[in-house]
């Protein structure tokens, strides 16, 4: 048993290593077959991997075909991501009541580290750090099942990163997050919801924009 979950293990860390690094990409066909020969391992434990890679979103297990790197629509892309809005906007209305020093400074940390695994072009890192950064305020504010909404929401939103993202290939002085992740949080030190909120669609409203790059989005989906 210890051997299979370690087979299964390597073979979901191999084929989401090659998604990382863009080479598997959207579309393009994952076979049990390359994996096995790759690993030197089963055919079972790959297809256990595959289902966890499935329910994360990175593939697509289609009947006749196998195992195909998900490719989300921008109609997907833009219905996780204006629901992230609505719903973090609305955290940061609760949360900012309840805000103290040491958030706020829990909140900058975050960040350093957001800003420590891109210059170390630590990916895994950076969505660890990221979803924290995103669902902080949900925290604050108390609200359990606000906040598990928001982390599933966040874990969609990985998968997206994973597969569109240019994360490797962006240069520091180009990356955009931490730059909008800091007027988020300068919002809440102020405790002023109304900033908090429109910084917060802002940030959401640009990540959307650069993982759909054919669509434009020049105004707020909410004025």
């Amino acid at each position: 048993m210890k051997n299979k979950k370690n087979n299964e293990e390597l073979a979901y860390e191999k084929v989401k290593r090659a998604i990382m690094l863009k080479k598997l990409n959207p579309g393009q066909r994952v076979t049990e077959d390359w994996v096995s020969k790759e690993l030197e391992m089963s055919r079972t434990p790959i297809r256990a991997a595959f289902k966890r890679l499935e329910n994360e979103g990175l593939i697509e297990l289609v009947p006749n075909k196998g195992a195909v790197v998900y490719n989300p629509s921008n109609k997907e892309l833009e219905d996780v991501f204006h629901l992230r809005v609505v719903l973090e906007q609305y955290a940061a209305q609760l949360a900012v009541p309840h805000l103290s020093v040491q958030h706020i400074a829990a909140m900058e940390q975050l960040v350093k580290e957001e800003l420590d695994a891109y210059e170390k072009k630590d990916f895994e890192a950076f969505m660890q750090v990221n979803a924290c950064i995103h669902t902080y305020p949900a925290k604050i504010s108390g609200n359990k099942f606000l906040l598990q909404q928001i982390e599933t929401l966040n874990q969609w939103s990985d998968g997206y990163l994973i597969l569109k993202d240019e994360f490797y290939s962006t240069p520091m002085d180009e990356v955009k997050s931490a730059s909008e992740h800091k007027k988020i949080i300068e919002a809440f030190r102020k405790r002023d919801v109304n900033k908090a909120r429109s910084a917060i669609e802002t940030h959401l409203l640009s990540t959307l924009g650069d993982l759909s790059k054919d669509l434009s989005y020049r105004t707020s989906i909410f004025n």
